[in-house]
Protein backbone atom coordinates (compact mmCIF):
# COMPACT_ATOMS: atom_id res chain seq x y z
CA UNK A 1 0.00 0.00 0.00
CA UNK A 2 1.45 2.93 -0.83
CA UNK A 3 2.42 5.19 2.24
CA UNK A 4 1.19 8.78 0.93
CA UNK A 5 -2.06 6.74 1.40
CA UNK A 6 -1.77 6.62 5.38
CA UNK A 7 -3.17 9.34 7.64
CA UNK A 8 -2.38 9.12 11.37
CA UNK A 9 -4.85 9.90 13.52
CA UNK A 10 -4.99 10.00 17.57
CA UNK A 11 -6.08 12.29 20.69
CA UNK A 12 -3.97 15.82 20.79
CA UNK A 13 -4.23 19.41 22.15
CA UNK A 14 -5.66 18.11 25.38
CA UNK A 15 -6.09 21.35 27.36
CA UNK A 16 -7.86 21.92 30.99
CA UNK A 17 -9.09 25.09 32.28
CA UNK A 18 -9.80 25.56 35.43
CA UNK A 19 -10.43 28.62 38.02
CA UNK A 20 -7.05 29.79 39.81
CA UNK A 21 -9.46 31.20 42.74
CA UNK A 22 -12.84 31.35 43.27
CA UNK A 23 -15.24 32.19 46.02
CA UNK A 24 -16.52 29.88 49.02
CA UNK A 25 -20.34 28.80 47.73
CA UNK A 26 -20.02 30.05 44.42
CA UNK A 27 -20.35 27.94 41.00
CA UNK A 28 -16.57 26.58 39.59
CA UNK A 29 -16.64 25.24 36.02
CA UNK A 30 -13.64 22.90 35.16
CA UNK A 31 -13.41 22.42 31.56
CA UNK A 32 -11.34 19.85 29.36
CA UNK A 33 -10.29 20.31 25.82
CA UNK A 34 -9.16 17.45 23.35
CA UNK A 35 -8.97 17.41 19.46
CA UNK A 36 -9.66 13.54 18.68
CA UNK A 37 -9.02 14.03 15.05
CA UNK A 38 -11.08 10.93 13.62
CA UNK A 39 -10.64 9.13 16.61
CA UNK A 40 -14.07 7.98 18.77
CA UNK A 41 -14.25 9.33 22.48
CA UNK A 42 -14.15 6.29 24.60
CA UNK A 43 -13.80 8.12 28.50
CA UNK A 44 -13.38 11.62 29.94
CA UNK A 45 -12.65 11.01 33.61
CA UNK A 46 -12.10 13.60 36.33
CA UNK A 47 -10.52 13.34 39.74
CA UNK A 48 -9.76 15.50 42.56
CA UNK A 49 -6.24 14.35 44.15
CA UNK A 50 -6.18 10.55 43.54
CA UNK A 51 -10.23 10.19 43.85
CA UNK A 52 -12.15 9.60 40.65
CA UNK A 53 -15.73 11.93 41.38
CA UNK A 54 -16.89 12.47 37.45
CA UNK A 55 -17.15 10.44 34.33
CA UNK A 56 -18.37 10.52 30.74
CA UNK A 57 -18.90 7.51 28.51
CA UNK A 58 -20.40 7.99 25.48
CA UNK A 59 -21.36 4.56 24.91
CA UNK A 60 -23.23 4.24 28.61
CA UNK A 61 -26.95 5.33 29.39
CA UNK A 62 -26.47 7.25 31.26
CA UNK A 63 -23.83 9.11 29.64
CA UNK A 64 -22.35 10.16 33.35
CA UNK A 65 -21.53 8.89 36.29
CA UNK A 66 -20.87 10.67 39.74
CA UNK A 67 -18.84 8.64 42.23
CA UNK A 68 -19.02 9.89 46.21
CA UNK A 69 -16.81 12.21 47.64
CA UNK A 70 -17.16 14.45 50.64
CA UNK A 71 -18.63 17.85 50.02
CA UNK A 72 -18.35 17.20 45.89
CA UNK A 73 -21.62 18.45 44.38
CA UNK A 74 -21.43 17.92 40.70
CA UNK A 75 -24.21 19.71 38.53
CA UNK A 76 -24.92 16.68 36.11
CA UNK A 77 -27.15 18.24 33.97
CA UNK A 78 -24.66 20.74 33.18
CA UNK A 79 -21.61 18.26 33.16
CA UNK A 80 -20.50 16.17 29.79
CA UNK A 81 -18.36 15.60 27.51
CA UNK A 82 -15.81 18.81 27.87
CA UNK A 83 -16.73 20.14 31.19
CA UNK A 84 -17.52 19.58 35.01
CA UNK A 85 -20.05 22.02 37.28
CA UNK A 86 -19.80 21.96 41.29
CA UNK A 87 -22.42 24.11 43.24
CA UNK A 88 -21.72 25.33 46.35
CA UNK A 89 -17.93 24.66 46.34
CA UNK A 90 -16.35 24.10 50.35
CA UNK A 91 -12.58 24.57 51.50
CA UNK A 92 -12.14 21.22 51.15
CA UNK A 93 -12.49 21.56 47.64
CA UNK A 94 -8.89 23.68 47.79
CA UNK A 95 -6.50 21.27 45.41
CA UNK A 96 -5.36 19.85 42.38
CA UNK A 97 -7.61 18.15 39.69
CA UNK A 98 -6.86 16.08 36.86
CA UNK A 99 -8.74 15.27 33.69
CA UNK A 100 -8.15 12.00 31.81
CA UNK A 101 -9.13 11.58 28.07
CA UNK A 102 -8.93 8.13 26.48
CA UNK A 103 -10.11 7.83 22.89
CA UNK A 104 -11.11 4.30 21.38
CA UNK A 105 -10.41 1.09 20.16
CA UNK A 106 -8.17 0.41 19.20
CA UNK A 107 -5.91 2.59 19.81
CA UNK A 108 -6.97 3.92 23.63
CA UNK A 109 -4.73 6.89 23.94
CA UNK A 110 -5.26 8.05 27.19
CA UNK A 111 -3.47 11.78 27.78
CA UNK A 112 -4.18 13.70 31.32
CA UNK A 113 -3.86 17.24 32.17
CA UNK A 114 -3.72 18.80 35.73
CA UNK A 115 -4.49 22.05 37.87
CA UNK A 116 -4.88 23.85 40.73
CA UNK A 117 -8.20 25.44 41.82
CA UNK A 118 -8.00 27.04 45.30
CA UNK A 119 -11.07 27.95 47.46
CA UNK A 120 -11.08 31.05 48.95
CA UNK A 121 -12.92 31.85 52.08
CA UNK A 122 -12.73 35.77 52.50
CA UNK A 123 -15.91 38.52 54.63
CA UNK A 124 -17.36 40.90 51.74
CA UNK A 125 -16.22 44.90 51.64
CA UNK A 126 -13.08 46.83 51.15
CA UNK A 127 -10.11 47.62 52.73
CA UNK A 128 -9.90 50.11 55.58
CA UNK A 129 -7.78 52.60 54.44
CA UNK A 130 -6.88 54.96 57.61
CA UNK A 131 -4.38 58.23 57.09
CA UNK A 132 -2.60 60.33 59.68
CA UNK A 133 -4.34 63.59 58.63
CA UNK A 134 -6.71 64.01 55.49
CA UNK A 135 -4.67 66.67 54.45
CA UNK A 136 -0.53 66.98 53.25
CA UNK A 137 2.19 69.70 52.19
CA UNK A 138 5.37 69.52 49.81
CA UNK A 139 8.08 67.89 51.68
CA UNK A 140 5.98 66.13 54.20
CA UNK A 141 6.00 62.47 55.36
CA UNK A 142 2.53 60.80 54.55
CA UNK A 143 2.15 57.71 56.92
CA UNK A 144 -0.97 55.73 56.51
CA UNK A 145 -2.17 51.88 57.03
CA UNK A 146 -4.77 49.66 55.29
CA UNK A 147 -6.70 46.81 56.42
CA UNK A 148 -7.76 43.75 54.17
CA UNK A 149 -11.16 42.10 54.73
CA UNK A 150 -10.26 38.43 56.51
CA UNK A 151 -10.24 35.90 54.45
CA UNK A 152 -8.10 32.77 54.18
CA UNK A 153 -5.94 32.52 52.17
CA UNK A 154 -4.21 35.93 53.55
CA UNK A 155 -5.12 39.22 51.14
CA UNK A 156 -2.10 41.12 49.44
CA UNK A 157 -2.56 43.87 49.70
CA UNK A 158 -0.74 46.93 47.08
CA UNK A 159 -0.08 50.57 47.61
CA UNK A 160 -0.82 53.43 44.53
CA UNK A 161 0.15 57.43 45.29
CA UNK A 162 -1.45 59.29 42.06
CA UNK A 163 -1.26 55.65 39.87
CA UNK A 164 1.97 54.87 40.92
CA UNK A 165 2.57 51.61 42.42
CA UNK A 166 4.49 51.76 45.24
CA UNK A 167 4.77 47.80 46.48
CA UNK A 168 3.05 45.44 49.35
CA UNK A 169 4.45 48.26 52.05
CA UNK A 170 5.29 46.57 55.89
CA UNK A 171 3.04 43.45 56.13
CA UNK A 172 1.77 41.71 59.23
CA UNK A 173 -1.11 39.07 59.23
CA UNK A 174 -3.53 38.89 62.35
CA UNK A 175 -5.39 35.42 62.38
CA UNK A 176 -8.62 35.44 63.63
CA UNK A 177 -11.05 32.09 64.67
CA UNK A 178 -14.36 32.30 63.14
CA UNK A 179 -17.64 29.51 62.86
CA UNK A 180 -16.43 28.88 59.53
CA UNK A 181 -13.05 28.67 60.51
CA UNK A 182 -9.42 30.71 61.00
CA UNK A 183 -9.18 33.72 58.96
CA UNK A 184 -6.23 35.94 58.17
CA UNK A 185 -6.73 39.80 58.06
CA UNK A 186 -3.26 41.88 56.43
CA UNK A 187 -2.42 44.95 57.49
CA UNK A 188 0.06 46.91 55.67
CA UNK A 189 1.88 49.96 56.55
CA UNK A 190 3.53 52.78 54.61
CA UNK A 191 5.37 56.06 54.68
CA UNK A 192 5.57 58.07 52.08
CA UNK A 193 7.91 61.27 51.48
CA UNK A 194 5.54 63.71 49.58
CA UNK A 195 7.73 65.50 46.57
CA UNK A 196 5.08 66.97 44.46
CA UNK A 197 2.87 69.61 45.17
CA UNK A 198 -0.95 69.37 44.49
CA UNK A 199 -3.43 66.91 45.46
CA UNK A 200 -2.82 63.27 46.00
CA UNK A 201 -4.54 60.02 45.46
CA UNK A 202 -4.02 56.81 47.39
CA UNK A 203 -5.25 53.66 46.76
CA UNK A 204 -5.21 50.70 48.59
CA UNK A 205 -5.64 47.27 46.62
CA UNK A 206 -6.32 43.93 48.37
CA UNK A 207 -6.72 40.93 46.41
CA UNK A 208 -6.08 37.13 46.22
CA UNK A 209 -4.36 35.67 43.54
CA UNK A 210 -5.29 38.76 41.16
CA UNK A 211 -8.29 36.97 41.04
CA UNK A 212 -10.59 38.04 43.87
CA UNK A 213 -9.96 41.62 45.36
CA UNK A 214 -11.47 45.29 45.82
CA UNK A 215 -10.07 48.60 46.55
CA UNK A 216 -10.06 51.39 48.23
CA UNK A 217 -8.89 55.19 47.28
CA UNK A 218 -9.10 58.84 49.03
CA UNK A 219 -8.13 62.20 47.12
CA UNK A 220 -5.70 64.02 49.81
CA UNK A 221 -5.73 68.41 49.23
CA UNK A 222 -2.05 69.98 49.47
CA UNK A 223 -1.93 71.33 52.72
CA UNK A 224 -0.93 75.22 51.32
CA UNK A 225 0.81 77.32 54.04
CA UNK A 226 -1.36 79.86 56.11
CA UNK A 227 -0.37 83.16 57.42
CA UNK A 228 -1.31 81.65 60.64
CA UNK A 229 -2.60 78.13 62.26
CA UNK A 230 -5.71 77.34 65.00
CA UNK A 231 -4.41 73.66 65.00
CA UNK A 232 -1.41 73.14 67.64
CA UNK A 233 1.76 72.09 65.52
CA UNK A 234 1.77 68.32 65.91
CA UNK A 235 5.24 66.22 67.48
CA UNK A 236 5.78 63.35 65.16
CA UNK A 237 9.40 62.55 67.17
CA UNK A 238 7.56 60.54 69.69
CA UNK A 239 7.02 58.19 67.36
CA UNK A 240 2.92 58.55 68.24
CA UNK A 241 0.91 58.50 65.42
CA UNK A 242 -3.47 58.71 64.81
CA UNK A 243 -4.80 57.63 62.06
CA UNK A 244 -8.06 58.93 60.72
CA UNK A 245 -10.33 56.21 58.59
CA UNK A 246 -10.87 57.83 55.74
CA UNK A 247 -13.02 55.39 53.67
Amino acid sequence: MDDDNWMVTCLKDVFIEVPIAIREGNTAILRCDYDLEQEALYTVKWYKGRQEFFRYVPKELPHTRVFPLATINVDVSESGPKQVVLRQVTPELDGKYRCEVSADAPTFHTQIVAAWMHVVRTMDGKPELYLEKPQYSLGEKLRANCSSPPSNPPANITWFINDKELGNGRIIRIPSVRPSGQLFKTVSSIEYDVLIAGKLKVKCQSDIYHVIGSETEVMLDEDKPRLASILQPHDHSAGNHIYIKLN
